[in-house]
């Protein structure tokens, strides 16, 4: 598998409330934690959606990579800030490297 695209990878930090208990809430700001990797990032279509008020343009894309990703995590590449959506699939051949796919999107207006 050939690996083209090199990105960051953005591990969230959770955020306490005033009382040091969890909240739903991440931190993607400048203090979370940020790994260099290697991966194949391909567009998979984009949409439209017709709201009144907002015309958001929602791309798809499709990582494929030798290291896992999880659902928290962002991506920085080239400028754009892209989501995981859902869980990454997991390959396993009998033979050769383990391998993921993962569902990304980037949401604009």
């Amino acid at each position: 598998m050939q690996l083209p695209h090199r990105f960051l990878i953005v591990t969230p930090n959770p955020v306490t409330d005033a009382y040091g208990n969890p909240t739903p809430e991440l931190d993607y700001g400048p203090d979370a934690a940020r790994r260099v990797m290697w991966g194949n990032l391909q567009s998979a279509g984009s949409s439209e959606a017709a709201e009144p008020g907002r015309r958001p343009v929602v791309t798809a894309w499709r990582l494929f990579s030798i290291e896992p990703v999880t659902a928290r995590q962002r991506i920085e590449w080239r400028g754009l800030v892209l989501e995981v959506d859902g869980e990454p699939d997991r390959f396993e051949p009998r033979f050769g490297l383990v391998s993921y796919e993962t569902r990304l999107k980037h949401v604009q207006g």
